[in-house]
């Protein structure tokens, strides 16, 4: 089989490597690369961002020089999938190969996203939404050195997630989309099948156990 690339986009507080273990998962002929936004990772040293489609431009710039050389596939959890997909719009306007798939997880369609302002939140209430939330080992949020630096950086994405808005209604893609949602997350149904009117080229939905 050709060899494939999976693009990874973080989701809130995530990084290029935040997806790492998913590398012992893939197939052989899957290659899994994580994209990096600025404010962490190796790209500590730039200021954030707090724009959704900003973000978005970032990530398709350095998708671009890639693309054409192989086949290839994005996933995209929480703000990645919102992420995966306004790079797959991109990719449509500039001409570019498609991808084979868009992967997502943990994330209502564009048009339903949660318009919630839990980027404003306090502190101690930030920590606790981050608790109640999931995907953080408590232990984790207790570290009060690896709060400082890490907070900024969710608020910032929380803030580019809750404070962006869909622009004009985009066609479906010709990309197909497959979405994962977890059985103990509150992530509403409907809000997950409202993705099938993204895509004219499939659409499937799997359900798998665990929260957010």
């Amino acid at each position: 089989m050709s060899p494939v690339s999976l693009y990874c986009l973080p989701y809130a507080g995530g990084n290029a490597w935040s997806y790492r273990p998913l590398a012992s998962c893939c197939a052989p002929n899957l290659t899994l690369t994580g994209i990096e936004l600025p404010g962490r990772g190796r790209r500590s040293g730039e200021a954030l961002c707090r724009d959704l489609e900003t973000l978005a431009d970032d990530c398709f710039a350095q998708l671009r020089p890639a693309i054409g050389r192989g086949p290839y596939a994005l996933f995209g959890h929480s703000m990645g999938a919102l992420l995966a997909y306004l790079c797959a719009l991109r990719i449509r306007q500039a001409g570019l190969p498609s991808p084979e798939a868009l992967f997502l997880s943990g994330q209502a369609a564009p048009e339903l996203a949660g318009k919630t302002q839990r980027y404003r939140l306090p502190h101690d209430e930030f920590i606790q939404m981050l608790q109640t939330l999931g995907g953080c080992p408590p232990e984790l949020l207790r570290e009060e050195e690896l709060i400082a630096y890490l907070e900024p950086i969710l608020r910032a994405d929380f803030e580019a997630v809750e404070t962006w808005r869909p622009g004009r209604q985009e066609s479906a893609l010709p990309i197909p989309i497959i979405l994962f949602r977890g059985s103990e997350e509150d992530l509403a149904l409907e809000a997950t099948l409202a993705w099938s009117r993204h895509t004219a080229a499939g659409f499937e939905l799997h359900h798998l156990e665990g929260g957010h």
